[in-house]
């Protein structure tokens, strides 16, 4: 039986969903350009002081020039995707401004660590040391400060599309249980990218103590791809090399410290052995070094290490504080396994892979031009939603957000659009999507032990979906290896369960369907990694995606390779996109 839910209405002329990194310095740049009268409101569904990938704090911002030149900075983000192709113009536009950015955040009351010069502390050619505890409050207070309207605990599940453009989206709270229905003259998409997708080492308890943010689940890569938007670069997946157990980052070890990655026998093997020299030591590309990491374990020299032994001993003192300010658990673990970096080496794994649009990967949504417009009128995104330009961490995903600020300003007083009218029979017909998997629950004959007999909890699809993707479309269990016929199998089992299984979905209560819609968002994203992956009959980012059909690049592959969703027959058609090189040089050698 259908209940009568409270309906929340909401105009804008800036309509931003997602209140992370992106979306705060959007909202502020929006008001800095667009003025007073502006009606800029943020959908967040979780609260917006304490949410998203900035939750936990960093310890470093690892997009900034301290040397060089934006060019430079470019030709490096370029080499360390092992000269795939990037979307230099949008990579350019956002070095350009970074350090401003980062000057600006500072006067907001970010403590960025000094020099006794009084310059930045850097770490490497392009970070900067930082106390980022408190990073997402100082980065929310952006928004908040410039009178944007944030509406907490909205989970928006679906954009609205009227006559081929974006006018909207709709949702539910995650509290109060009611449909909320937003308007917006533009519509930006920021909603982080998606973890969860591989089955993780831990189970039970544990299965959220991975390497990226558990709760962006894939809701940006979705929304965009069922509106119509191209999407790219889902043969492009994070694996990182990080700390066993705990999946903290290694970067403040290697880059920080000092620390070289060994093996079992002690070899510091990026820097001793002829093949991985070969591919560029130790300052090799990100997808490299994980190569190498698993090719260690693969070849019994396993387990291996960060070696804090051979790091800077007066910056090793320093790692536990470093790490509070990002990832205080394992400061915890270090305590309670009695370890201590100075005198023993850190062990680190292969995390499970992880869809990112703004670290070393490239997934999202195909924009065009500078404006950060997708291919889908009035639709823009930021953060991990945009594709094609990775590695720009938090300060480029700051400065990008402020990009797409200005981008939807200019579009509101060039086009001078009005809201859309939606037709009340299709906002009926949203409601009763966002709120189904409820409706079913109620329906429901139970087992004795509580269970829904004929329903499939989120947990139990989430599960089955997970067990897929780590099997058949290259999991770590697996190495990351991949062909053409285990992903023949990972499209059927997907597949199946998006036409056929989705039916049986129930939720208990809201926090369920918060849940539901996860597994739902996180099932369309591997319909693209999966088909993404098998249209790219090459291995481009060896230790990302390891094809053991195709193990070489194939310059016919030499381009972006974008996909539209057709509703219709639930198919993805594939374009070709060519490369533009705008920085000159050798694409897989740094400038710097």
């Amino acid at each position: 039986m259908n209940v009568a839910r409270e309906r929340v209405y909401i105009d804008a002329d800036i309509l931003i969903i997602g209140g992370g990194t992106a979306g705060c310095l959007a909202a502020y740049e929006a008001r800095q350009v667009g003025g007073d009268d502006l009606k800029i409101v943020i959908l967040e569904k979780a609260f917006i002081r304490n949410s998203g990938a900035l939750s936990a704090g960093m310890n470093a911002l690892n997009m900034y020039l301290n040397q060089g030149t934006p060019e430079d900075l470019v030709s490096y983000i370029r080499y360390d995707m092992c000269g795939a192709p990037v979307r230099e113009d949008i990579l350019l536009s956002v070095a350009e401004l970074v350090n401003e950015t980062v000057a600006m955040m500072e006067q907001e009351g970010l403590p960025i660590k000094k020099k006794p010069d009084g310059s930045y502390l850097n770490r490497g050619k392009w970070n900067i040391e930082i106390n980022g505890s408190l990073l997402k409050p100082i980065t929310a207070n952006m928004a908040i400060k410039t009178r944007a309207r944030v509406y907490n605990r909205v989970h928006v599940t679906d954009l609205i599309k009227v006559d081929d453009q974006v006018g909207g989206c709709v949702g539910f709270g995650v509290r109060d249980g009611k449909f909320y229905v937003a308007r917006g003259k533009v519509v930006m998409v920021c909603a982080g990218g998606a973890a969860g997708i591989w089955r993780p080492r831990g189970q039970g308890d544990a299965h959220h103590r991975i390497w990226y943010y558990p709760f962006n689940t894939g809701g940006s890569y979705a929304m965009c791809k069922r509106a119509g938007a191209k999407m790219l670069g889902f043969d492009s997946r994070l694996v990182p090399v990080r700390t066993k157990d705990t999946y903290s980052a290694t970067g403040t070890l290697a880059i920080g410290m000092g620390a070289p990655m060994v093996n079992a026998q002690g070899e510091a093997f990026m820097q001793e052995r002829e093949e991985y020299i070969k591919m560029g030591g130790h300052t090799a590309p990100t997808p490299i070094r994980v190569l190498a990491y698993c090719r260690e374990m693969e070849n019994h020299r396993g387990p291996c290490y960060m070696d804090t032994t051979r790091g800077d001993p007066e910056r090793v003192e320093g790692l536990k504080a470093q790490y509070l300010d990002m990832a205080p658990c394992l400061v915890l673990y270090w305590g309670c396994n009695d370890i201590n970096p100075a005198r023993e080496p850190i062990e680190i794994d292969a995390a499970d892979p992880s869809i990112v649009g703004a670290h070393a990967a490239c997934a999202g949504a195909w924009t065009i031009g500078n404006s950060r417009m997708t291919t889908v009128e009035r639709l823009f995104v930021s953060g991990d939603a945009l594709g094609g330009a990775p590695s720009r961490f938090i300060s480029g995903t700051w400065t990008c957000g402020r990009l797409a600020g200005r981008s939807m300003v200019g579009y509101l007083k060039e086009r001078r659009p009005e809201l859309l009218g939606l037709d009340p029979a299709m906002v009926d017909a949203l409601e009763a999507g966002v709120f189904a998997p409820l409706e079913r629950f109620n329906r429901c004959s139970f087992y004795t032990n509580g269970d829904p007999m004929d329903g499939v909890s989120p947990g139990q699809m989430e599960a089955r979906m997970q067990n897929i993707m780590e099997e058949y479309c290259g999991g770590r269990s697996r190495w990351f290896y991949v062909n053409e016929t285990n992903l023949g199998i990972a499209r059927k089992l997907i597949n199946r369960l998006r036409r056929e299984q989705l039916q049986y979905l129930v939720a208990a209560d809201l926090h369920d369907l918060q849940l539901a819609w996860d597994v739902i968002n996180r099932l369309d994203v591997c319909q693209l990694v999966v088909e993404h992956i098998d249209y790219r009959k090459e291995t481009r980012y060896p230790g990302y995606v390891n094809r053991t059909d195709y193990p070489g690049v194939d310059e016919e592959y030499d381009c972006f390779i974008t996909s539209e969703w057709d509703p219709n027959t639930d198919t993805l058609s594939f374009f070709r996109e060519p490369y533009e090189q705008i920085v000159p040089g050798d694409r897989k050698c740094q400038t710097l």
